[in-house]
């Protein structure tokens, strides 16, 4: 890494912690935003939280008389997720239950997302962008980012009799391949709504500032974690990344730059950019999805490829995979932005290391809490047997000859 970059990267890490520390010197004077579920869970708490951070204004403000957290697993790899009951004072404003997103309480991860910006993009998108997309995101109520924390106060989908959330076990057997399809259609539907729009035009969108990979202060941490993640990874894990596949991420990393004007060049989409099965949910006969902490501009196989590789067993999407991406071409022409099929394969090759890379920094890092462990390694072990699969090593190679 270049001095200059080592500087920066100093400068994003202490100003993370320097929000944390104003939070600090907040909570003494009564001025930081509450984050921790038995502070949050109460009437007087609740009730100014979401009138500070209403999407609607409305007529009159929330009151709430009784806050009573119900028993639904929620769980998440960097948040505390609570379904909630309420009461309020007058004519209701507000559904009876709802669903409260706030910050882990762990300092680290507190630091980490506050550095990636991940709760400040979610907050944005849900306050600012959810309303353009073609696909249902779960009705917004409130939100707001003070310091590196965050709140966000959303409809409980529970209490929709139409929607069918999916959980640990249904990522771990991988979903029928009649939702597979259906999931597929969402994409195309969603990456055909601002297909190619000029930078101008993305910017008013979604800034630049939010973006993954591109934006400085994420940039240089993505740049640095994706190297680092690698070695943690095999050791928590031996034996799941072979050499040819050790050999071909050190390799990656090291034309980092080029991948990054591959993968961001031409026309770009609107991406969920986590967008495994856990994220979707069906909704009647459409599909919607949550959890917006990674919406980025890009190229829409990038999320194509991220799902079937993350949502299906290793032998099933083997089988299936060339058939489920040309599906997935053919809804973009019918949805009106046709894309090419074999230039389409290509970035699909390209972007399995976009997989391998994600879940080797969640691994890596230990962003995770235990209930995910297993879904983890599991996840690894298909991306492995995807790059493995699709050549991406070959695709390297032909790449940078290339260039």
């Amino acid at each position: 890494m270049a001095i200059s970059d080592a500087a920066r990267l100093a400068a994003v890490a202490a100003m993370g912690g320097g929000r944390l520390l104003g939070d600090t010197l907040g909570d003494i004077t009564g001025t930081s935003m509450p984050y921790k579920a038995e502070d949050v869970a109460t009437p007087t708490v609740l009730a100014a939280l979401i009138n500070s951070g209403a999407l609607a204004p409305a007529a009159a403000p929330v009151r709430l008389s009784r806050v009573q957290r119900q028993s639904i697993p929620s769980v998440s790899s960097n948040c505390e997720n609570l379904v909630l009951t309420i009461e309020q004072h007058g004519e209701p404003v507000l559904p009876h239950s709802l669903f409260v997103k706030l910050p882990m309480e762990s300092l680290l991860t507190r630091w980490f997302f506050t550095i990636i910006n991940a709760w400040q993009l979610e907050s944005y998108f849900f306050r600012h962008v959810a309303h353009r997309q073609p696909l249902r995101t779960p009705v917004t109520y409130a939100t707001r980012c003070q310091g590196a924390r965050f709140f966000l106060v959303q409809e409980n989908l529970h209490e929709d009799p139409s929607v069918v959330l999916f959980t640990n076990p249904d990522m771990m057997a991988g979903p029928p391949l009649e939702l597979a399809y259906r999931c597929l259609d969402a994409f195309a539907r969603l990456h055909a709504c601002h297909y190619g729009l000029s930078a101008a035009e993305r910017e008013a969108i979604l800034p630049g500032r939010y973006h993954i990979l591109l934006s400085p202060g994420m940039g240089l941490a993505a740049r640095m974690l994706n190297r680092l993640a690698l070695q943690p990874t095999m050791q928590k894990l031996p034996g799941v990344i072979p050499a040819h596949v050790e050999a071909v991420y050190l390799r990656t990393m090291d034309n980092w730059d080029a991948l990054l004007r591959y993968w961001f060049s031409g026309p770009l989409s609107l991406l969920h950019g986590d967008s495994h099965l856990g994220n979707f949910f069906v909704s009647g006969d459409d599909m919607g999805m949550l959890d917006w902490q990674a919406v980025h501009w890009g190229k829409g196989i990038r999320d194509v490829q991220y799902f079937l590789i993350d949502s299906l067993p290793a032998h099933i999407l083997a089988e299936h995979e060339s058939e489920l991406v040309a599906y997935y071409v053919q809804r973009r022409a019918h949805h009106g932005e046709p894309i090419d099929l074999q230039q389409t394969w290509q970035e699909y090759r390209s972007f399995t290391f976009h997989s391998l890379m994600t879940i080797a920094v969640s691994i890596g890092f230990g962003a995770l809490n235990e209930d995910q462990d297993e879904l983890m390694g599991e996840v690894l072990r298909r991306t492995v047997a995807a790059v493995e699969r699709v050549d991406y090593a070959g695709w390297l190679d032909n790449f940078l000859a290339a260039q």
